[in-house]
């Protein structure tokens, strides 16, 4: 089990513990297909989130060649999709970064990990959980996320294979919706939204809180989730929920 983490947001992670929790937000947010090259996991869902449909470094991961970063773009052109690159810091290719700049590739959506421990649940109230397609109908309702896509969301999430909360609040009339996904120990939160009209009312704070409960009831040792560093609101709320800085991450993406 990883150490604690501190409450200060620069405190560094170890390569093992980055390794683990980079595996266990693989799993949780699994990818339709994947290909192995050279240590790097390539991604692919069909263009559903960059985090499905990127390039990503294992713990093995070696460093990269002018012909192995033609092979990576030539597997995402043969899916339809532009080459991107999911970069983390600490990450076990630092200078990659400004190869990819060097070649064209735009640096987009800097993210952090954040995470906490977990402990015995606070005896709030259970999460009231749905099967995929009714959770999925309630996320849609109040993120307004629509189109052709969603097909694609329900695929991946039909493939997770870890214990699920696929959870809605509150529970007779969903104004927020939320998952909790669990890998060896780990909980992943993904996909909390809310609707515009029901912002800043404590309905997130509420949900996550129950889903923290219930992860930490199933044995979760840690609870993690990826939030754009620009989105000052969620990151506040995070924190107020206990969560810290783990690394950072970003994205770059081949110049069309």
């Amino acid at each position: 089990m990883p150490a604690a983490p501190s409450t200060s947001p620069a405190t560094p992670i170890d390569p093992p513990t980055w390794a683990a929790l980079e595996a266990a937000a693989w799993a949780a947010w699994p990818a339709l297909a994947e290909h192995e090259h050279a240590g790097w996991r390539l991604r692919t869902a069909q263009g559903y989130t960059k985090r499905a449909n990127s390039a990503n470094a294992g713990p093995e991961a070696q460093p990269l060649g002018a012909q192995d970063l033609d092979r990576i773009e030539a597997h995402y052109a043969l899916h339809g999709l532009p080459a991107i690159f999911r970069l983390t810091d600490p990450g076990p290719q630092p200078a990659l970064d400004d190869v990819l700049q060097q070649r064209g590739y735009q640096r987009v959506d800097p993210s952090l990990v954040l995470w906490r421990p977990l402990a015995a649940p606070a005896g709030t109230v259970p999460p009231a959980t749905l099967g995929w397609p009714e959770w999925l109908e309630a996320f849609q309702a109040v993120s307004g996320k629509l189109g052709p896509g969603q097909a694609t969301h329900l695929a991946m999430l039909r493939a997770i294979q870890g214990r699920c909360a696929a959870a809605v609040w509150p529970a007779q009339d969903p104004r927020c919706a939320g998952l909790a996904v669990l890998h060896q120990g780990w909980a992943g939160l993904f996909d909390v939204a809310t609707a515009p009209d029901a912002r800043r009312q404590g309905l997130a704070r509420t949900l996550c809180q129950q889903l923290l409960d219930w992860a930490a009831a199933q044995g979760a040792h840690h609870a993690y989730l990826q939030v754009v560093q620009s989105n000052a609101a969620a990151r506040a709320l995070y924190a107020e929920l206990g969560f810290v800085t783990a690394y950072r991450y970003w994205y770059r993406v081949k110049a069309s």
